[in-house]
């Protein structure tokens, strides 16, 4: 079995998102069982002529990545490169194109759905007949039902627990990616409420010089926020955590945060957007996104100052951590099944 996972975005080490991450827990996983992988991704740095078809392999990661400055135009001579028998896409702006590059080269074709944003899917591959689709959560599979009448099989981010587990005595509430629509504002809004409570957030990859000014500014004029760069071991992160908060406005398809933090039994407090309830399951609480700031301070009063509160939440995290459904070999094993039926 020869499986090609496919995005138009950087990868490892140039992009540490979250679906990169679970693209490669996945990947050795899969080449630990004799599965042999590979990753097709954007080259960082620099515009290319737009037929500039030229790609380089490395195996760095411990299996090859082909990277492209032109995806693409580049696609076809590393799909034969390598010559999978599955494709694996990443939901996008492209993979309608990908697709179409994938079948017409004889190579069956999955779509990976991480998002549900109804236009996305103007004109889009996902209901095309003899086109796979994997969802990465029950809400993701709902939502494509409703929006495709098709009701795909569920593989949730593969997530290696001692990756990420510490020893659970934080003293921060964590914001990780502190953007508008991952609920910054309601970030600050609390930690001005809440002089007494340190707060931290976590930059993401990404973030430019002016956001980073803006939220270096927000900081310094709270005495109880700090501010960190993008970590390569999200551990000392978690370290520092006794909760994660994520109000985010997206309508997030899992909420890999959380179930980083939950290994640790570290419990959250998060938005009713998409996934976010179905992750946390017990493992903390829950507000709607526009019930206002006093909802989300009493919510945080009721978890950081009740030791009988936050002790069943966390007790809960790590619950939600040791479900069979989301241990590694398990999600391998679904994987493996899932491309067995396309």
């Amino acid at each position: 079995m020869r499986v090609w996972f496919v995005s138009a975005n950087a990868y490892l080490p140039d992009s540490t998102s979250g679906r990169e991450s679970s693209i490669n827990a996945l990947a050795l996983r899969l080449i630990a069982r004799g599965v042999a992988v590979a990753v097709f991704a954007a080259k960082p740095g620099g515009a290319a002529a737009k037929l500039d078809a030229t790609f380089t392999t490395d195996h760095d990661l411990g299996y090859p990545v082909y990277r492209a400055a032109q995806p693409l135009a580049a696609y076809r001579a590393a799909l034969d490169a390598f010559q999978p028998d599955t494709a694996i896409i990443g939901f996008g702006p492209s993979s309608r194109s990908f697709v179409a590059l994938t079948v017409d080269a004889g190579v069956k074709a999955a779509i990976h759905a991480t998002s549900v944003a109804p236009y996305d899917f103007a004109d889009h591959p996902l209901g095309r007949p003899g086109v796979g689709v994997i969802a990465n959560s029950r809400f993701t599979a709902r939502r494509l039902e409703t929006l495709l009448g098709t009701a795909p099989p569920v593989v949730p981010p593969l997530i290696e627990p001692e990756r990420y587990r510490v020893e659970p005595n934080g003293d921060s509430v964590v914001l990780i990616n502190p953007t508008l629509v991952k609920g910054v504002e309601t970030f600050f809004r609390l930690a001005a409420a809440r002089p007494d409570i340190p707060f931290l957030a976590v930059e993401s990859w990404t973030i430019g010089d002016a956001w980073r000014t803006v939220l270096m500014n927000r900081a310094r004029a709270l005495d109880n926020v700090a501010l960190w760069p993008a970590m390569d071991d999200m551990r000392e992160v978690y370290a520092r955590a006794r909760l994660l908060l994520v109000p985010s406005t997206l309508e997030e398809t899992f909420g890999r945060v959380v179930a980083e933090a939950q290994v640790s039994g570290i419990p959250a407090l998060v938005s009713d957007r998409g996934a976010l309830p179905e992750t946390l399951g017990g493992g903390g609480l829950v507000v709607t996104l526009d019930a206002g700031i006093a909802a989300w301070s009493e919510a945080l009063l009721r978890l950081w100052s009740s030791p009988a509160i936050y002790n069943q939440c966390a007790a809960s995290a790590l619950a939600e951590s040791t479900r069979p459904e989301r241990q590694p070999e398990r999600i391998a094993d679904r994987f493996i099944d899932c491309l067995g039926r396309f």
